[in-house]
């Protein structure tokens, strides 16, 4: 008899639980928005799924503002933008009445409220993070006065002591993600910090390690989905696997794929003309191409570009002498999605065979790659 009680007690438990949760998806997110300096126009609502961003809504700007409503079934990541220049940072939409706050030309900085878990969130990067912001900030600040210098070029071992400032703040970096999961487990917000720090700039293997200490219920949420969806895509480049075949249109629309670079060493460079980073490595992809070209070492760069113009002139200022492609279309260029690219600089070596041998290869690390395979050509 008690254990049918139990049974009953639970099974009402359920239903409630499920009633609880069916009321708060009919009840839905508002999201009352205010743009300060943009009395008019139109703003879009995107919500990032596990395959590509989409638009979901869109609202007029009536004196400054404006209201989605709508409903999820689970917390997740949305923006909103005015255009593909004008964009905000993602923010944590969930079933409750939210405020957002901006002005047109830093809607990456808006003021969001109304939701506890992107409160959590933030406070990851306002209190846990702080310091290495601080950090990377100082390192990037004499990065570009020595740049301007010019002692980059002159004096190799201000290089070498940049890149170990660097592995340093990555080992910070890890030490600090990883005491944040281990300490917030049943939390949603630490797959998002694994989703932030360890998939948008991939450090799969990190992800791997991290998500079977959540819950299972956090590991089964919006989040976790995101990120095993992008651990399972990296399964299929990984090394030994054989690399997807892309075709795409060349600086001149002639249409290249990767199929034409069978029985060679191929680099797959994804990049962009607007990147940093990639602008700063080209000077090293350049080298490597010189040297090893003419003993069978190929590069195919794929542009995550918007407009063909920058592109172009970005190709020409770097002395970017091979094979050029790119659908133009931004963060979602076809190869990209199919590669899980999700940052750029992002990079590739195929072999003869056509199947990976190397990822993300930069710096000395792709020097000595390519010296350990043209050793004896």
């Amino acid at each position: 008899m008690k254990n049918k009680t139990a049974i009953i007690i639970l099974a009402a438990g359920l239903v409630l639980s499920l009633a609880h949760s069916v009321q708060a998806q009919k009840k839905g997110f508002t999201i009352n928005g205010t743009i300060t300096d943009l009395p008019s126009g139109k703003v879009y609502l995107a919500h990032e799924n596990e395959k590509k961003e989409i638009i979901t809504d869109s609202a007029k700007i009536v004196n400054n503002r404006f209201v989605f409503k709508g409903a999820t079934t689970s917390p997740a990541f949305y923006s909103i933008y005015i255009t593909d220049k004008q964009r905000g940072s993602n923010f944590v939409v969930e079933n409750k009445n939210l405020t957002f706050t901006a002005t047109k030309d830093s809607l990456y900085k808006a003021k969001v409220t109304g939701s506890e878990l992107y409160d959590t969130y933030m406070s990851f990067y306002n209190v846990d993070w702080k310091p290495i912001t601080a950090k990377a900030g100082d390192i990037y600040q004499r990065l570009n006065k020595a740049e301007k210098e010019g002692k980059m070029k002159t004096d190799s071992s201000i290089r070498k002591g940049f890149d170990e400032e660097f592995k340093a703040l990555g080992v910070l970096n890890d030490t600090v993600v990883n005491a944040y999961v281990r300490k917030n487990r049943n939390s949603i917000a630490s797959a998002m910090i694994i989703l932030d720090r360890y998939i948008n700039y991939p450090y799969f293997d990190n992800a791997r390690a991290l998500m079977p200490l959540l819950s299972k219920e956090v590991q089964q949420s919006s989040f976790g989905k995101q990120i095993y969806a992008a651990l399972a895509l990296d399964e299929k480049t990984a090394i030994g696997k054989v690399a997807p075949v892309f075709s795409m249109a060349d600086t001149a629309g002639k249409m290249i794929s990767l199929a034409d670079f069978k029985g060679k060493y191929v680099l797959i460079d994804f990049w962009a003309s607007w990147c940093g980073p990639c602008r700063k490595e080209n000077p090293n992809v350049v080298a490597a191409y010189k040297k090893y070209h003419d003993k069978g070492f190929e590069i195919l760069g794929v542009s995550l570009d918007g407009s063909k113009a920058p592109w172009l002139k970005a190709i020409a200022a770097d002395g970017l002498i091979w094979n050029h492609v790119s659908d133009l279309k931004g963060w979602k260029n076809s190869a990209a999605a199919i590669y899980g690219v999700k940052s750029v600089p992002a990079s590739f070596l195929i072999g003869p065979d056509g199947k990976v041998i190397g990822k993300d290869l930069r710096g000395e690390a792709l020097q000595a790659k390519l010296a350990s395979l043209f050793v004896e050509k």
